[in-house]
């Protein structure tokens, strides 16, 4: 018996040293506004937040940064963009995979903008606009209940295991997929639904979606820093992703369809940072009007619409669902990284690598978290969840020029888990 214990205690310790994982330092550069509008004593505490997270190994580093009233109020680089195959720091012009936020950064604003353009209805069946979408029960299933993950299709296609097959045999295999759920019934995050979402942007725009992304979402931005298929001179910028199947993941998306799909879809595969994503986040704090774009608000252009992003932004769920999400964007769900202290209205997104954006309307602020929590290899208990929440906890609760009359920020949807 003794000899079996020991043997067992071998295994275990083995293990736990496996597990146990302790970032080196690397960078520490914070910037705290000073001017009114906010308290820095707050945002002071964001640091060591982070910083503890990397020193247990949760993630390797960091970029925080926060915009309140158009002006940059935090801004906070931590630890280092790689651990393998060499260590170098982190620094603010990091590029991430930002994952799923390709679906509100791309995705979303293209539909919205063909409903503006008047090529597309959100109510319409999805096999109008592609009839063979609708084969195996699907030909019910709408445009919306895709931008609302109510479609009842599967959350992903099978693992293509490592393999690229193809933007058409990826198609294919959505065409033959079966529904899970009764659409509209039940909230299932699936990449499948805005992996069709980007090819309906195809086939309306007649423009393939890196195409289109280029030409009507970041050229108009002016958004320099975030590509598909980032280039080769990019790569040392890039803060790789996960070791698979022995190779590490450095600028090729880490998402396994994705990848098979050749790095690109409506679902994952942009890369950007922090700054980029800022500008993108202020757009829609700004009605969509394109910073810069002229003198006067009259002479200026825009990405989308006051009213375009209201309905976006605005809960579109079913009322008997406690996942409550608008068009694209998350807004009360069980993903959700608003905290508990945001108002109600404000909306935002996650990616699996370890990004993050929440936006306020109420506040007029955003936040942006992008980590590579998964370099080299995930942790088994994903820390960032919880330190996202409480840095958005921290930032809301820094805000101090707003009248909080009439204001809500206790959700339906916080409620119904609460007390589950």
């Amino acid at each position: 018996m003794r000899y079996i214990w020991l043997i067992l205690s071998f295994f275990i310790a083995t293990f736990a040293a496996a597990e146990s994982r302790h970032f080196p330092v690397g960078t520490h550069d914070v910037y705290i506004s000073q001017a009114g509008g906010v308290r820095p004593d707050i945002l002071s505490h964001i640091a060591p937040v982070v910083e503890a997270a990397i020193a247990n190994g949760d993630y390797p580093g960091a970029v925080i940064l926060m915009g309140h009233r158009g002006r940059i109020v935090y801004r906070g680089v931590f630890g280092n963009r790689r651990i393998e195959p060499t260590i170098a720091p982190m620094r603010f012009n990091t590029l991430f995979d930002i994952a799923s936020l390709t679906k509100v950064l791309v995705t979303t604003p293209a539909i919205m903008q063909l409903v503006e353009q008047g090529k597309i209805e959100i109510d319409a069946p999805v096999a109008e606009y592609w009839p063979a979408f609708g084969q195996n029960g699907k030909s019910r299933v709408t445009v919306r209940e895709l931008l609302t993950h109510t479609s009842g299709l599967p959350a992903d296609l099978p693992d293509p295991g490592d393999r690229i097959i193809g933007e058409t045999a990826t198609l294919q295999q959505i065409e033959a997929a079966h529904l899970l759920h009764a659409p509209g019934s039940k909230f299932v995050y699936s990449d499948i639904n805005f992996i069709t979402l980007g090819h309906l942007v195809k086939i309306l725009s007649e423009e393939p979606l890196r195409q289109y992304a280029q030409a009507h979402i970041f050229n108009v931005l002016n958004l320099k820093d975030t590509h598909y298929l980032p280039a080769t001179a990019l790569h040392d910028r890039i803060a790789p992703t996960e070791i698979i199947r022995g190779k590490l993941r450095w600028g090729d998306v880490n998402d396994p369809t994705t990848y098979a799909m050749g790095g690109i879809s409506g679902a994952a595969g942009v890369f950007s940072d922090a700054n980029d994503l800022g500008i993108y986040a202020q757009c829609l704090l700004n009605g969509g009007r394109i910073a810069g774009g002229g003198k006067k608000k009259t002479d200026s252009r825009y990405l989308l619409g006051p009213l375009t992003i209201l309905k976006m932004t605005s809960a579109q769920t079913p009322y008997d669902l406690a996942d409550v999400r608008g068009f694209g964007w998350d807004i009360d769900s069980r993903y959700s990284n608003r905290g508990i202290l945001f108002p109600a209205h404000s909306f935002g997104h996650t990616g699996w690598t370890g990004t993050s954006i929440w936006i306020d309307p109420v506040t007029q602020t955003w936040l942006v978290i992008l980590t590579s929590r998964t370099h080299p290899r995930p942790a088994r208990i994903n820390q960032l969840i919880e330190d996202r929440r409480t840095i958005a906890n921290m930032v809301s609760a820094s805000i101090r020029d707003i009248a909080v009359f009439n204001q809500n920020n206790t959700g339906i949807g916080e409620r119904y888990r609460a007390y589950q």
